[in-house]
């Protein structure tokens, strides 16, 4: 069977773990997969190896697609996927699924979900029951190893609890705290063992103490009267996950909500006894543990202010005096735990990922046999899909976002969108109505032509229309790849800036493909009188600015050096930096450290870090609270957050080479001298290379001296900031660039002859 495979693979969500295992199941079991993967997160749940295989999955040549499995949240399922088959593969966590799923849902042949309980939520929810099957969880049973040696745990003892999740209400970590401090009291040698995390809430382990301590008091518990705690925040390998497991004696799961829950069936599948809820996603505990009681309720409104879309639904509520019974059981029966800890073995055996893709691969077959119907088409205009990223804080989501809402005002088009991103859509937001409304769409009869901006990218052809693919590349010379699959699938390409063009040319890509499509800004949100956010006394004097990742591309290495060499602690000067945080598109690094560090010293030049979300709407007000833009980047393929600085009416010091070039000039920005160079890599961005990656680089003492210009006459300064406002909100406009889009998709559609204008 030629199958498609989409959905997050790389990071350590429980949906990409289920989605690794199940696709190697079907690989083993005799299916040709090309693997289209979402990025969800920045964090690696693969090691090289691992993420090589899932690189040459994508590769995969299927001259014919057979069917298409989407594994993703109800809500993302694209409902234009190629295949005579289209499966969703999903879950739900509470006891209904959100509306906007049951469109989505019906639009494909079937929905796989992996328990009962979820599959009731999405009828309940009014998904045809026909259409969704029971299609078990897969374990890579042979990556972990009961007899693996306990890893070592500094300051646990006696028995060891283990409890494993990403820090929030709906995994009970308050209801665990409590049971905890009822069951044993710090003169019991036990210890329980938090392996926890904040990313999905965007807080680090600092946060998490802070939210710990505070749940003990609330409660009335006295820390130094409880019974050990151990935080472990490290990201484990494969090997010390097997490790951690065996150093516990149960695993304790006390959820409110699971959709699937992961962590006790791998506690199951390392011998281990798991005392988890037993509504709604742990099935099977009974023998293999101690099921905890729980009591239907609505979701409490901490629960919805951490998870706004659990409004209105029920979760599970443990019962306390049921975990308080299972935790001393554990600590006074050792052998009886070791009992249910063998039951549990035997059971994790069922979900082996080969057992589980052949029960998939039964389902397709079947489903291949039924017929299909295709919706007529209602009328004229064209029909154009966006596919991408929508929500959160990346680049891509904030073009896609603004070329659907310069489009849907501009007119002329049947436009939906395709989400491909693990962060709901808030509809409430400022300008997000609209485009949650056309990512609810469907187009009856599909698109004439998709428009496709994801990361990593993806090439495969549509099931029908044409093909854009809007591409991004920061290294110049292409991977050879990405020319080969260019030229076998892409009808056109869109690039942001004649910096790209030029390097995709030089590669070997065909000029007659290639489109310049200039980003822009929205010139009612970005312009000089933007009341300015209050920075208080954080950021005294000058604030010079930087906004993005902190990444060695950005250059944030040579600006952290230049401010360095520029100024003093005396001197009127503050570095304001804004990065993405936890929640951000980049994983830390040394220079999150070096930042940190250098806002934390009082010796050094002032520093201001701020890395807390900013809505959208509150960005242009950062921007008009500071004097200075500096974005050394060695590598941009347009480099929006100087274009909206500049319409704040700010000057901004940047390269003299790279994409900025199309929309600054020694008129409106301090161009600093760069130089090309080449990196000695065989790969970029994971890509292999046939040629040395290339970015360009400013010295440090370069742009010290830019900066020292722009403090020392702010008068001059201000005049270029305020001749870079005019350019940018008159020439470079979200209006502009859908202009251009609308232009070519009318050429694409046919409604328009190449050459002509669409207006």
């Amino acid at each position: 069977m030629n199958l498609v495979w989409r959905g997050p693979v790389t990071d350590p969500s429980g949906y990409a773990a289920g989605g690794r295992a199940l696709l190697r199941g079907l690989v083993e079991e005799g299916a040709r997969v090309r693997l289209e993967p979402n990025l969800w997160n920045s964090r690696d749940g693969v090691d090289a190896a691992g993420r090589r295989a899932l690189i040459d999955l994508t590769r995969t040549d299927l001259p014919e697609v057979d069917a298409s499995v989407q594994h993703t949240i109800g809500r993302l399922f694209d409902p234009y996927v190629a295949g005579c088959v289209r499966v969703g593969r999903t879950t739900s966590e509470t006891d209904r699924v959100p509306a906007d799923w049951v469109a989505r849902c019906d639009a494909l042949d079937e929905v796989w979900v992996p328990t009962d309980t979820a599959r009731d939520a999405l009828v309940a929810a009014g998904v045809g029951p026909g259409r969704v099957a029971v299609v078990p969880e897969p374990l890579e049973l042979d990556r972990l190893d009961p007899a693996a040696p306990p890893l070592d745990i500094p300051g646990a003892h006696g028995t060891v609890f283990l409890a494993a999740f990403d820090w929030s209400l709906a995994k009970g970590w308050d209801v665990l705290l409590g049971a905890w401090c009822e069951a044993f009291s710090a003169a019991d040698d036990v210890t329980l063992v938090l392996k926890t995390w904040g990313t999905g809430r965007g807080i680090g382990t600092a946060e998490i103490q802070d939210e710990l301590l505070a749940g003990l008091a609330r409660q009335g518990r006295d820390p130094a009267a409880m019974a050990d705690l151990v935080i472990v925040e490290d990201l484990l390998g494969p090997a010390d996950v097997s490790r951690l497991y065996a150093a516990a004696a149960a695993v304790v799961a006390p959820g409110r909500v699971e959709g699937w829950s992961r962590v006790p069936l791998e506690a199951m599948a390392m011998g281990r006894p798991v005392i988890a809820t037993a509504w709604p996603g742990t099935p099977g505990v009974g023998s293999a543990g101690w099921p905890l009681g729980a009591d239907l309720v609505p979701v409490s409104a901490a629960g919805v202010a951490e998870s706004p879309s659990f409004a209105g639904r029920c979760w599970a509520e443990p019962r306390p005096a049921d975990l308080v019974a299972a935790l001393r059981d554990v600590h006074d029966g050792p052998g009886e735990a070791r009992a249910r800890g063998a039951a549990a073995l035997a059971q994790a055996a069922r979900h082996d990922h080969r057992a589980i893709a052949r029960i998939a691969l039964e389902r397709l077959e079947a489903l291949a046999r039924r017929p299909r119907t295709v919706a007529a088409v209602e009328h004229d205009l064209p029909r154009v899909v966006i596919e991408g990223c929508l929500s959160g804080v990346s680049s891509l989501a904030g073009v896609n976002r603004e070329l659907a809402r310069a489009l849907l005002r501009r007119g002329g088009l049947d436009l939906a969108l395709v989400d491909t991103d693990g962060v709901g859509l808030d509809a409430a937001a400022p300008g997000m109505d609209v485009v949650a409304a056309a990512a609810r769409r469907l187009l009856p009869g599909g698109p004439e032509v998709v428009v496709r901006q994801v990361q990593p990218p993806t090439f495969n052809r549509p099931a029908r229309g044409r093909l854009v693919q809007v591409l991004h590349w920061e290294f110049g010379p292409l991977p050879p790849d990405w020319v080969r699959m260019i030229d076998e699938s892409a009808d056109e390409v869109w690039v942001a800036s004649t910096y790209v063009r030029d390097w995709m040319i030089d590669s070997g890509v065909d000029r007659g493909r290639l489109v310049v499509l200039p980003l822009g800004v929205d010139p009612g949100r970005f312009r000089p009188d933007v009341p300015p956010a209050d920075l208080a006394d954080a950021a005294p004097g000058l604030r010079f600015l930087f906004v993005g990742g902190l990444h060695a591309r950005k250059g944030v290495d040579l600006l952290l050096d230049a401010y360095e060499r520029a100024f003093r602690r005396s001197d009127d000067v503050t570095l304001v930096i804004k990065d993405f945080g936890p929640l951000g598109p980049y994983p830390p690094g040394r220079l999150d450290e070096r930042v940190r560090a250098m806002a934390a010293s009082t010796a050094g030049p002032r520093v201001l870090h701020l890395s807390a979300p900013i809505a959208e709407d509150a960005m242009p007000g950062l921007y008009t609270a500071c004097h200075c833009l500096v974005h050394p980047c060695r590598g941009e393929a347009y480099g929006l957050t100087i274009a909206e600085a500049m319409a704040c009416g700010l000057p901004v010091v940047v390269p003299d080479r790279g994409a900025a070039r199309d929309f600054t000039d020694p008129s409106t920005a301090f161009l600093v001298p760069s130089r090309q160079v080449e990196l000695p890599f065989g790969e970029a961005s994971s890509y292999r290379m046939d040629r040395n990656p290339v970015v360009h680089e400013v010295d440090p003492a370069d742009l010290a001296a830019a900066m020292r210009a722009v403090h020392d006459d702010q008068v001059a300064a201000n005049v270029i900031g305020a001749r870079a406002s005019a350019a940018i909100r008159t020439g470079h406009t979200w209006d502009r660039t859908a202009a251009v889009a609308a232009e070519r998709l009318a050429v694409l559609t046919g409604r328009v002859a190449a050459g002509l204008s669409a207006a």
